[in-house]
C-alpha cells in the first residue's frame, strides 16, 4: 500500500495511519527497548552513590534506546528507517523527536534540583507517548501515557527514584503487552 494522497477523506487518513502502524509495528521496537533502558535506569538508581552519578548514568543509559530498538525492529520486521511520503509516519518521527526538546528541563534539574531529575525525566517520557495514540490509532498509548506521567509523581513520593524507575518499567511492560495484543488483532505482526 503506497502512500495515498490526502483529499480530506477520513478513510484516506485511516489508511495512512494503518500504513504507519504496519511499518512501525505499533511502535513496539521502541517500547520494548524502553523496558530494557528503564531496567538500566533502575539498576543505576539502586547502585549509584549520589544523585549526580545517578543522573549522569541515567542519561548515558538512554543512549542505548536506539540501538536496542534497531535490534527489536529486526526481530519484528519493522521498517523504522524506511523513507516514506506518508505524512503520518513523518508525524510519528516528529513526536519522537519532540521528547528531545523537553530533555533540557530534566538536564537543568541535574544542576538545580538533582534529586528531582528522574521524576522530570519520567514525566517527560510518559507524556511524550500521548501523540502515538493518534499516530498508531491505539488507545493503549493514551492510557499508559497519562498513568505514567501522573503515576511517576506518586511513585516518587512513596518510593523515591527506585520506585519511579520500577513503576515506569511495569507500565512499559503493560504497554508492550497491550500493543502486542492490538498488533495481533489487527494482523500487523507476522
Amino acid at each position: 500500500m503506497d502512500t495515498l494522497r490526502l483529499s480530506g477523506n477520513v478513510n484516506n487518513i485511516d489508511e495512512l495511519r494503518r500504513e504507519a502502524k504496519d511499518l512501525q509495528k505499533n511502535g513496539l521496537p521502541y517500547m520494548m527497548s524502553s523496558v530494557i533502558v528503564w531496567g538500566l535506569v533502575l539498576g543505576v538508581q539502586i547502585f549509584a552513590t549520589s544523585y549526580q552519578n545517578a543522573n549522569l548514568l541515567t542519561f548515558i543509559s538512554s543512549a542505548f534506546m536506539m540501538p536496542i530498538a534497531i535490534l527489536f525492529s529486526l526481530v519484528l520486521k519493522a521498517k523504522i528507517f524506511k523513507k516514506t511520503k506518508n505524512p503520518v509516519s513523518k508525524l510519528g518521527f516528529l513526536c519522537t523527536m519532540n521528547q528531545n526538546l523537553y530533555l533540557p528541563i530534566a538536564m537543568l534539574a541535574c544542576t538545580f534540583l538533582p534529586q528531582a531529575m528522574l521524576l522530570m525525566y519520567a514525566i517527560i517520557f510518559g507524556a511524550h507517548l500521548l501523540p502515538f495514540a493518534w499516530v498508531f490509532n491505539c488507545k493503549a498509548y493514551t492510557v499508559i501515557s497519562i498513568i505514567e506521567a501522573v503515576g511517576a509523581m506518586f511513585a516518587s513520593i512513596l518510593f523515591g527514584n527506585v520506585g519511579i524507575a520500577a513503576f515506569i518499567i511495569i507500565m512499559q511492560i503493560i504497554l508492550v503487552v497491550l500493543l502486542f495484543i492490538n498488533a495481533r488483532k489487527e494482523k500487523i505482526l507476522n
